[in-house]
Formats: C-alpha cells, sequence, structure tokens
C-alpha cells in the first residue's frame, strides 16, 4: 500500500491577512516578509497534517493496493472523503479496468472520518491475476473544501506553528535561553483530537 498525491490544495487554512494579524506585523509589511508567512503557512499545513494523518484541505489522492482485501470493504486515508474518481486494477498482461460506481462497488464517505470502499449486496472482488506494479489504484479527493470549514482548534495550530517558523527562522535545535527545543504544548493539545488513528490496508 501507498498513497501519492495527484493534486495539491489550492488554498490555505490560513490567510497572508490572519497570519500577519496573529504575528501582530504593522501595515509596513515588505513583499518579502508576505512570501515568507505563505511558505510558514503551508509547511505548518503540511506539519499538522503529518501529526493528523489528516488532509486538511481539497486534495486529490492515488492510493495504491497489491491487493483486494479479504473483507467487503476498505478505507481510504486521510478523511473528509469527498469523492472517488475511479477505481481501477490492472492484469498480468497490462490490460487496465475500470469499476463502475454503484454497481462494483459503493463509496462511503462517513464525514470527516475516513471513507471506505464497500462491496453492494452479493458482489465480490474482481478475480484476477495481478500486474506486478500498483495493480490496483484508487484516485480520491479528500479534505474540506473551505478553509473556515477547517475546525478552529487545526487552524489555531497552524497559525501557531507558522508564528514559531516565522519567529525562529534557522534550525530548531535550541531556544534563545540555551535549553533544547521542545514543540509547543498548545499545538499537541489543540490537534490531539483531531488525529486519524485509522490502519490501513
Amino acid at each position: 500500500m501507498k498513497v501519492v498525491q495527484y493534486a495539491a490544495p489550492s488554498i490555505e487554512p490560513v490567510s497572508i491577512p490572519e497570519q500577519q494579524y496573529h504575528i501582530s506585523l504593522n501595515s509596513d509589511v515588505s513583499p518579502e516578509d508576505d512570501s515568507m508567512i505563505e511558505d510558514n503557512i503551508k509547511s505548518a499545513r503540511e506539519h499538522v497534517e503529518n501529526i493528523t494523518r489528516r488532509a486538511l484541505l481539497t486534495q486529490t489522492w492515488d492510493y495504491y493496493l497489491d491487493r483486494f482485501p479479504a473483507e467487503n470493504a476498505f478505507k481510504l486515508p486521510f478523511g473528509n472523503l469527498k469523492t472517488v474518481t475511479h477505481v481501477k486494477y490492472t492484469d498480468s498482461a497490462g490490460t487496465q479496468t475500470t469499476m463502475t460506481a454503484g454497481t462494483d462497488y459503493i463509496v462511503e464517505t462517513n464525514g470527516d472520518q475516513c471513507g471506505r470502499i464497500v462491496l453492494p449486496y452479493g458482489v465480490s472482488w474482481p478475480s484476477f491475476t495481478a500486474y506486478p506494479s500498483n495493480p490496483i489504484v484508487v484516485r480520491y479527493v479528500c479534505g474540506w473544501t473551505t478553509a473556515v470549514s477547517v475546525p478552529s482548534t487545526i487552524r489555531s495550530a497552524v497559525k501557531m506553528i507558522a508564528l514559531d517558523l516565522y519567529e525562529n527562522r534557522e534550525a530548531q535545535q535550541f531556544s534563545n535561553g540555551g535549553m533544547e527545543y521542545r514543540e509547543n504544548v498548545a499545538v499537541t493539545n489543540l490537534l490531539a483530537s483531531a488525529r486519524i488513528w485509522d490502519e490501513f490496508l
């Protein structure tokens, strides 16, 4: 099993003006500052996604499987499943087949938790000799659709991490007092309930 991002999100959970306000910058902000803040927000969002195992904003992923499961369903990573673009499998001859939604499988979105691909009643997974490399692929879209729909606890954590990146622009090995650097406990607490714990094929 592996996941590969097909399309990254086109927006971030925090805007540049919001982050400027959080940093308490005055209106005299240079384009270089804006560029740094933008990079910091993206890095903070990616860090939060790694911690929570979630896709925060709409993005497209390819989920590759070596086999279909023994059970009648399997989960898709990252939560907030919106749509499934396709489910395809490739046999040993290199022939690719696209499964039909509603007939061969059902999409179960499950709100902000992990969505699933489910077999309809009386239907079985395809029986085939699998291609040796990435024989099954599910392309799907997941994540909250707007920045304001991202939970406030997650947005606050993104702001805190982006602020830390802005104020500590070098490698964060030690604090100003010479003590070993530690991640903000408030960030850990804010994200504690947002983490996805599901296991995948």
